[in-house]
């Protein structure tokens, strides 16, 4: 009787000892999945995350290289129209020249009178009433053929000489018999006479202008010429 007992005892410990491992396995697991759950789940936030940020930092750079496409494009552009706009003036000026040269070789012949140069300015500047306010002729580059000429208006204080450029350097070209020449330009033909009141001829020691204002109805002289000076 103690015998069986014994041995009943026994078979339930044993019964109870495997039911708890089996237990504890169970226990295991179901903690193992849980984690391997949370750990998928975490990979998977982590992923999205790390995605979600790629996808912004990708946008961003799109969205850069956008700017700076449209960026270039403009400036681009403006580098175009700028050329194409210099391309046009350069052409149009090159035009107008090559008209006014044409010009300038037809009409050009070789010069009778010696031109000198230096500045020729309004004769009424001598004298005690002498001018305060009078234009002066620039001559320089002086040819067989041609000279070029620079107009200034000067005005003159006690304590200053103001002069002004009023019209720019151009080249006149010697026409006709060689004592008289001429400018051609787009908005102004002049004439220069040399007339000899000064009884220098051939040397040049008297000008006058017509063609341009301020010039017309005076003459100018220059005063400074080696053997021609005057007062």
């Amino acid at each position: 009787m103690k015998k069986k007992l014994i041995s009943i005892l026994c078979i339930s410990m044993i019964f109870i000892l495997a039911g708890c491992s089996i237990s504890d396995k169970k226990a295991d697991t179901q903690k193992n999945d849980t984690d391997k759950s949370q750990n998928v789940k975490d990979d998977s936030e982590n992923y999205s995350s790390g995605t979600k940020e790629n996808d912004e930092i990708m946008q961003t750079h799109d969205n850069k290289s956008d700017v700076d496409d449209k960026k270039n494009k403009s400036s681009d552009d403006a580098n175009e129209k700028y050329t194409q706009q210099s391309n046009t003036v350069n052409n149009k000026q090159t035009e107008e020249n090559a008209a006014n040269d044409s010009q300038k070789q037809k009409d050009s012949v070789k010069s009778k009178v010696k031109l000198h140069e230096g500045i020729y300015f309004d004769d009424k500047c001598f004298g005690e009433n002498a001018l305060k306010d009078y234009c002066e002729i620039e001559i320089s580059n002086v040819t067989d053929t041609s000279f070029d000429f620079t107009v200034y208006e000067v005005n003159v204080t006690d304590e200053k000489e103001d002069r002004k450029m009023i019209f720019l350097k151009n080249t006149a070209v010697f026409t006709g018999t060689g004592t008289e020449a001429a400018f051609y330009g787009k908005d102004y033909t002049l004439s220069f006479t040399f007339p000899d009141n000064h009884r220098a001829y051939p040397v040049v020691t008297d000008m006058q202008v017509s063609g341009f204002k301020k010039l017309e109805g005076k003459t100018y002289v220059n005063n400074r010429i080696p053997g021609h000076e005057f007062g």
